[in-house]
């Protein structure tokens, strides 16, 4: 859930940080203030003026779900320093913090080719042959849509319009809801919410945007229907939740993810949406996190039910570890961050952080949909996020039910695991060696690969066998002790590491392979159920994972 904030001497630092930093930013006279759940808007305004001598005006509710609202106040006659200083005081607020103007991530268009080589890229067109996602060779194991167990996957596009009526691209819509009847149907707490959500003009007009309509096709475009371009993903749903220019209206359309996938879960799918991932093109420039914790901690919140997040950093050349930036500085571990590359996987205008920007994709000249049924070329970071985000939802399209049977006890530790997939999925790329997280370039077919072939969806022991670096457990299931035969490359100082059903480590040892064959795993003390383990070479690296069933007599 949203973090609360703790009550320390150091706020007077955190109070001199809001107000000094993103002055240029800061909308004027606009506070959002996250009160605790038994608290009300009404009291801590009678407080406030007590405390600071500053008169607060609810402007609107930012997210109910989450008791965040947006005040207004008379910045010629108030001390803003001296006035969140009340806030933080005040033993009712979570969270305080001025409210901020975001910008969407795009830079100005090119003209326009007659190819997607960020999807395929053989050279003829320019660059270095195969640098791309390789979304041909993940195509041929699945293009998207709907889980095993008939979920409709829905990306929830954060920050944009749409052209709802373009020809090559799937939007989801509310079928619990009837459109322009000014009722709110479904009993969300969103009146007229049919094809998504207006942050900003709190309704369910969603505007026509370039950029949305843009964003939308990359990542999930209709494939293989004759008509325009290719998304990552050929079926997905696209679930468009618009906020104009700040981020009360950011934090407003996370929460209406959030609240639609709660309700999905709450009512078997009947109500709701299943988003598994939000995509976000916008930010603000050199924003420390540190002003904008309300933001920061929606990732936490929609990490915990499931939806794992994918932002876009800025289109400068910097440092984000030490410039910052958002929302791609957020700490979040339910958060991707993406920088642009070319053609020649070249890291192109285009921030970069070896501990904030986890990989690169393609955002350079990007071919996909715009307005007016049309098609053309963008660049930017806005174009290489969506590449990531279709992939999360191409994962969902390919997982074993024992994956999403995890995912559903767990599924923060999930997606944790998916994320990683992601990172470890990356072509090494030299321009982005040891300045990112993963040092590459997103893959998408490597990705799945190891997705598919490692872990949950592990293929069956006998597959094992035939493949290099092999691990194969027996008996399985198993009742005292496990053992293991591992490939020769496999010899001595072996991590073992086995997980729960859930993800959870629940044993770790150093070993050699004769101990593993002859001696074993003693497992009696261990609960029945599914488990995961993982053999780790310590001097390479290099690793196996497979599964077994624990079964005691």
């Amino acid at each position: 859930m949203i973090v609360q904030k703790l009550k320390i001497a150091f706020f007077l630092v955190l109070v001199q940080s809001a107000v000094t930093a993103q002055n240029l930013s800061r909308v004027e006279g606009e506070l959002i203030v996250q009160l605790f759940s038994k608290s009300n808007p009404q009291s801590l305004i009678q407080r406030i003026e007590t405390a600071s001598g500053v008169q607060l005006e609810i402007a609107k509710p930012v997210s109910n779900r989450f008791n965040i609202w947006l005040f207004t106040f008379d910045e010629n006659n108030a001390a803003t320093s001296k006035l969140l200083a009340a806030l933080y005081k005040d033993n009712y607020v979570a969270n305080a913090q001025f409210n901020h103007y975001i910008t969407e991530r795009v830079t100005p268009n090119d003209p326009l080719y007659n190819d997607q080589w960020n999807m395929f890229n053989d050279g003829t067109t320019g660059g270095i042959e195969d640098s791309d996602v390789d979304a041909e060779l993940a195509w041929d194991i699945t293009t998207g849509g709907v889980t095993v167990f008939g979920d409709t996957i829905v990306i929830a596009l954060i920050g944009e319009g749409a052209e709802l009526n373009h020809e090559d691209l799937s939007y989801w819509v509310n079928r619990n809801e009837i459109p322009l009847n000014l009722i709110d149907d479904d009993e969300n707490g969103y009146v007229d919410d049919y094809n998504g959500w207006n942050a900003t003009g709190n309704n369910g007009i969603i505007p026509i945007t370039i950029h949305g309509t843009h964003v939308a096709g990359i990542a999930g475009a209709k494939g293989n229907n004759g008509i325009g371009v290719t998304g990552v993903n050929w079926n997905v749903k696209l679930m468009p939740v618009e906020c104009a220019s700040d981020e009360a209206g950011a934090v407003s359309a996370y929460s209406y993810a959030y609240e639609m996938r709660e309700l999905y879960d709450a009512t078997n799918g009947e109500k709701g949406a299943y988003i598994v991932t939000t995509n976000a093109s916008f930010g603000v420039d050199l924003a420390n996190p540190i002003d904008y914790p309300i933001w920061c901690a929606m990732y936490d919140s929609l990490g915990k039910i499931g939806i794992l997040n994918v932002a876009a950093t800025a289109n400068f050349s910097g440092n984000i570890d030490i410039v910052y930036d958002m929302p791609t500085s957020c700490p979040s571990e339910y958060l991707v961050t993406v920088t642009n590359t070319d053609k020649a996987d070249n890291l192109l205008g285009a921030a970069y952080g070896a501990i904030s920007i986890d990989l690169g994709a393609p955002g350079t000249l990007i071919n996909s949909t715009i307005t007016s049924n049309g098609y053309g070329l963008l660049s930017g970071t806005s174009m290489s996020a969506p590449h990531v985000t279709g992939t999360i939802a191409l994962l969902f399209a390919a997982a074993c039910p024992e994956f999403l049977d995890a995912y559903a006890i767990n599924p923060a530790a999930m997606i944790v695991l998916l994320k990683n997939y992601i990172i470890d999925g990356v072509d090494n790329v030299a321009d982005l060696n040891g300045i990112t997280v993963s040092s590459g370039r997103l893959n998408i077919y490597n990705t799945l690969n190891r997705f598919l072939t490692q872990g949950y969806c592990g293929l069956s022991v006998e597959d094992l066998l035939q493949q290099q670096n092999n691990l194969l457990l027996y008996p399985n299931p198993v009742n005292e002790t496990l053992f293991m035969h591992l490939d020769k490359q496999f010899t001595n100082d072996i991590i073992i590491s086995i997980y729960n059903e859930t993800a959870q480590l629940v044993y770790t040892k150093k070993t050699d392979a004769a101990t593993l064959t002859i001696s074993g795993i003693p497992v009696t003390d261990f609960a029945e159920g599914l488990y995961f383990v993982k053999a780790t070479n310590a001097a390479t690296g290099s690793s196996n994972s497979s599964k077994f069933i624990i079964q005691h007599d």
